[in-house]
């Protein structure tokens, strides 16, 4: 063989490792780079759901009807529930959805009909930015939510303090549809929550009393819910136990912890299930990376009979093997740690424009869940890359013992 030959065919060689290496590594760097995006947008929404129900009391229960139950909530059950021990106060409230228009201009929110003097217990970081909340028995006044009164998407305010809004909506009469209006005076516009998603829309809410409420929507009685005030946060379960005691599955009762308990533990199943799918890809790279270094075993056969001949161990050529994988690994988690940081804001960009339409679409331009920044912590970064190092380290372990087991006579005889 011609040394031209010789030095044409070692770095034929070389290319051809390369390429595999940098291969093996890009399949890790997927694997890797899947998972800590994921785990970033999932920690993203845990924070962002334990922000939206913050603003509500951590000694509220919310008591709503049953989703399979005739029975309803009326006057009768607040009376029953105010009797409870814990509870401090229980208060009804009448909610739906509705038009509301000032100036030639329309928006879609959601009216509440209750006792506004218990607003700041339920709500406790909750603050009037103009004028007053509504007095129990004003049959003409309304509050509205900051993100109502000055729509962020609009040059010019929606209503003014003191303006006339008219509040609508369509219900069936005599089988029939039916639009009932009603002019309300602007009292008070709230200062901005911050809580525009779905779950505590506070910022797109309008507040009246609970009389006007029920007196306009024609509930003939018949509440929504009701908000209990417990004694205290540590008496808030004891509260909801025993109204779920009372009424059984007729209503839904919830905390705020237990709200968000739910929501998380949901979060959780599908994080996982997208965790376990993001894993996949790398027991996928780890078969490149048993292959790759299994083929490199074979192709350096003669080099590790050398290395055996001139005094190399059986620990050193297990060492020099493993640490190939190792170096894998390190590299392509250390890679994809980094991927999958901008990956998981590029995902949570169009997932964000995606829920703003669908969820404005459900509710006809009523609050949406947009973007939720993921969140990224030191323990995610380091779990991913060790993940990445164990799972690269198994793959090479038996190429690395196939090498240190190699008869170096025999290795230094192949062709």
């Amino acid at each position: 063989m011609k040394l031209s030959d010789l030095i044409g065919y070692s770095f034929g060689a070389m290319r051809e490792r390369k390429l595999r290496a940098i291969l093996t590594i890009a399949m890790v760097v997927i694997g890797a780079g899947l998972m800590t995006a994921l785990n970033g947008m999932t920690t993203g929404m845990y924070e962002y759901i334990g922000g939206q129900f913050g603003t509500l009391g951590a000694n509220v229960v919310m008591v709503l009807p049953g989703m399979e139950s005739t029975m309803r909530i009326n006057e009768q059950t607040a009376s029953v529930i105010r009797r409870i021990s814990g509870v401090k106060i229980a208060v009804p409230y009448v909610q739906q959805t509705a038009t509301a228009q000032s100036a030639g201009a329309t928006a879609t929110v959601l009216v509440t009909g209750s006792d506004q003097r218990y607003l700041n217990d339920i709500f406790p970081t909750l603050k009037v930015e103009e004028g007053t909340l509504v007095a129990p028995h004003d049959s003409i006044g309304i509050v509205l939510g900051h993100s109502v009164a000055y729509p962020p998407d609009k040059p010019t305010p929606f209503a003014r303090l003191g303006g006339v809004v008219v509040i609508s909506f369509t219900t069936v009469k005599e089988n029939q549809q039916v639009t009932v209006k009603r002019s309300f005076i602007v009292r008070g516009i709230l200062a901005e929550m911050g809580t525009s998603g779905m779950f505590l829309p506070i910022d797109r809410m309008a507040f009246m009393s609970l009389p006007a409420a029920t007196a306009f929507f024609g509930t003939a009685g018949d509440y929504s819910g009701v908000n209990v005030i417990a004694t205290g946060s540590e008496k808030a379960e004891q509260v909801a136990s025993e109204i779920r005691r009372i009424y059984g599955r007729s209503f839904e009762v919830y905390t705020s912890k237990t709200l968000i308990q739910l929501i998380q533990n949901i979060l959780g199943a599908f994080s996982v299930f997208l965790g376990s799918v993001a894993s996949v890809s790398l027991i996928v790279a780890s078969v490149g990376i048993f292959a790759g270094l299994y083929t490199s075993v074979m192709e350096r056969t003669r080099e590790i009979g050398l290395l055996k001949a001139i005094g190399f161990k059986k620990r050193g050529i297990l060492g020099v093997f493993l640490g190939e994988a190792t170096l894998i690994g390190l590299i392509g988690g250390l890679l994809g740690d980094a991927v999958g940081a901008g990956l998981g804001y590029g995902i949570a960009i169009v997932a964000g424009q995606v829920r703003s339409q669908v969820t404005s679409e459900m509710t006809a331009g009523g609050p949406s869940i947009g973007y939720t920044p993921p969140v990224y912590t030191l323990e995610n970064f380091l779990f991913i890359l060790a993940f990445s190092v164990a799972v690269s380290m198994l793959a090479g372990a038996y190429p690395a013992w196939r090498a240190s087991r190699l008869d170096p006579v025999v290795a230094l005889r192949k062709e």
